[in-house]
């Protein structure tokens, strides 16, 4: 999936990749087929859901999902269109019109349009927004249960736990490609050698040169978390405990390399406080 802030480009990319618009400079290839070449071939075995689902708010959810099976030229569109409102559990949401459906149902229903002709590869545009948690989670158990029967998904956003939660690779995007890789080795790469102090009480005063001797390369405070990036992680870490216990600190906890919010943190946005220790000293 993409992630990055708003208007980092993810959109734009996945309409390009969908063929809604075309890139004025460039090659890509979805599903093996060239963007440009061959657009017809990609739009066959596509799903695409926007942020805004677009669908005809006066008609039912029935009548939508057939325009889109015989546009598909779906062979059987009644057991198509059966078989995926029962998988985003609107089987009993056949003859609702859209307008009568809450804004997770809509989601729900764009998502059952965007499957029903069964497609290998699905984009989605920010597939949780405006979304209450209750109904984000049920989003995302669809899904993963997509993935199981063998459809690829790909989705733009920015909630960093959803990315973390549903994506094997993530590419971090802000107006331009800053890095890709999976959640865990993002997480390796970039803050493979830092640890999170938590403390009971602030950092004490006069402490970051002791921090700096004891290997502390940088530091990030947040209320009484201590992130400290250190040129070895074994060999410094106790060194650090010992550093802070001797200025009074008391340490609450130890923890390793962050999650992908400290990986995005630390590429796309401007830290809090940041600073070589040497500096400090």
């Amino acid at each position: 999936g993409f992630l990055g802030p708003n208007g980092a480009g993810k959109t734009t990319t996945l309409r390009m990749l969908s063929t809604l618009i075309q890139p004025t400079s460039g090659r890509a290839s979805v599903l093996g087929h060239d963007l440009l070449e061959d657009p017809m071939a990609i739009r066959r075995g596509l799903g695409v859901m926007t942020e805004r689902p677009g669908l005809y708010e006066r008609l039912s959810v029935e009548a939508n999902l057939r325009l889109w099976a015989e546009a598909h030229e779906v062979g059987d569109p009644s057991r198509a269109i059966g078989e995926a409102l029962d998988l985003v559990g609107l089987g009993d949401r056949l003859k609702s019109t859209v307008a009568a459906l809450s804004k997770g149902l809509k989601q729900r229903a764009a998502l059952a349009r965007a499957i029903v002709h069964q497609p290998a590869l699905l984009l989605l545009d920010e597939p949780s927004s405006g979304l209450d948690p209750a109904a984000a989670v049920q989003v995302e158990a669809m899904l993963r249960e997509l993935v199981a029967r063998g459809t690829s998904v790909f989705i733009n956003t920015h909630r960093l736990a959803e990315a973390q939660r549903l994506c094997d690779r993530v590419a971090i995007l802000s107006t331009r490609l800053i890095a890709t890789g999976s959640p865990a080795e993002l997480r390796q790469r970039f803050l493979g050698n830092t640890i999170t102090v938590t403390l009971a009480e602030p950092l004490p005063a006069g402490a970051k040169p002791l921090l700096a001797s004891a290997g502390v390369t940088s530091i990030v405070v947040t209320g009484l978390r201590v992130e400290c990036r250190l040129g070895d992680v074994f060999a410094d870490t106790p060194r650090v405990v010992e550093a802070l216990v001797g200025c009074g600190a008391r340490v609450l906890e130890v923890a390793g390399a962050g999650d992908l919010e400290r990986v995005y943190l630390e590429l796309v946005a401007e830290p809090q406080e940041k600073a070589p220790l040497e500096a400090a000293a």
